[in-house]
């Protein structure tokens, strides 16, 4: 059997809030919609894709053998190698007003791994599972005084590609997209809600904010395929000099993220920490294009963490 525990952990929200800062930032916490400046905004795309280096070649290797040769030494090149990817893209559009706030988006992730192995017992010569998470999201927050209150209403659906490969299976596969939609795909939908509360110290210099949050309460389940268990979220931001530093606590991780804009603006550098490891980013807006290039670390369940190299790119309106 292939062993179901390597992306176990890591829900919905995983990918699409894994650079930090406040990139889909609601998806951790709804009430901090409310932290848009805009009148609104249509943001029509916003994509990354994060992977390591290994894992890149591996993939592009992939895509293009086509002969028995190509794939054993490719496979063989990468015994036992756990070679991941994820992508990820969120599509909204937002209107935020003095006291209240709503968006409604198309979210979708993709996560998956191969592990190879020398072709002979029941593993094959590949392990492979893909999963790829579609969602209709849409967010409402209220303004109290000092407190946001947000609420997440997400209708999910989730197909899973799950199967160890033969080497002539593979040969029949044209492209690394054959992977991702077969035969061996099961499809299955669920609700999802969560719940967030954001509460900002009255008069106070570093613009300091509190936040709470809560993911998909009462667990989110697709009945065969996996329940998305529910989780608590916390943290603290503060803007010392035009600086943010954002601290979260999320599924055992302690996050920090130090940013600041310079450049009229059009420049923003990220650091900070991530899985005990350091985390850099920088993302460059350009009329309505932003381009972002990030490094950091991440971790499968139960596995050692790696370093990622993320580019992301955003068209807003």
């Amino acid at each position: 059997m292939i062993p179901m525990f390597i992306l176990q952990g890591q829900g919905f929200s995983h990918a699409l809030t894994q650079r930090g800062g406040d990139n889909n930032a609601l998806f951790l916490n709804p009430a901090k919609l409310m932290n848009k400046t805009k009148e609104e905004e249509i943001n029509i795309l916003n994509s990354a894709v994060a992977l390591d280096k290994k894992s890149f070649d591996f993939l592009k290797s992939l895509n293009s053998a086509s002969s028995n040769q190509e794939l054993s030494k490719l496979l063989n090149k990468n015994i036992a190698n756990n070679l991941n990817f994820s992508a990820s893209n969120f599509s909204s559009f937002y209107q935020n007003k003095e006291n209240w706030a709503y968006s409604i988006g198309l979210a979708s992730v993709t996560k998956g791994y191969f592990i190879t192995h020398s072709g002979f017992g029941s593993k094959r010569a590949m392990e492979s599972r893909i999963d790829t998470y579609q969602a209709l999201v849409t967010t409402v927050a209220f303004k109290e005084k000092n407190f946001s209150y947000g609420l997440n209403i997400k209708v999910l659906q989730k197909r899973e590609t799950l199967h160890n490969y033969s080497l002539n299976e593979m040969i029949k596969n044209n492209s690394i997209s054959d992977y991702f939609n077969n035969e061996y795909s099961q499809t299955e939908s669920a609700i999802g809600v969560d719940m967030g509360l954001l509460y900002e110290v009255p008069q106070d210099t570093l613009h300091s904010q509190l936040s709470l949050g809560f993911l998909n309460i009462g667990d989110s389940s697709f009945k065969e395929l996996e329940k998305l268990e529910s989780s608590t979220t916390i943290g603290f931001s503060i803007k010392p000099k035009k600086t943010k530093i954002q601290v979260d606590y999320i599924e055992d991780n302690l996050r920090v993220d130090i940013s600041k804009k310079i450049f009229n603006n059009t420049l923003e550098l990220h650091t900070g920490i991530n899985y005990k490891a350091l985390s850099l980013g920088l993302n460059y807006q350009l009329s309505f294009f932003n381009i972002g290039l990030y490094t950091y670390k991440t971790t499968l369940y139960n596995q050692p963490s790696k370093r990622k190299y993320e580019l992301s790119m955003a068209l807003k309106w």
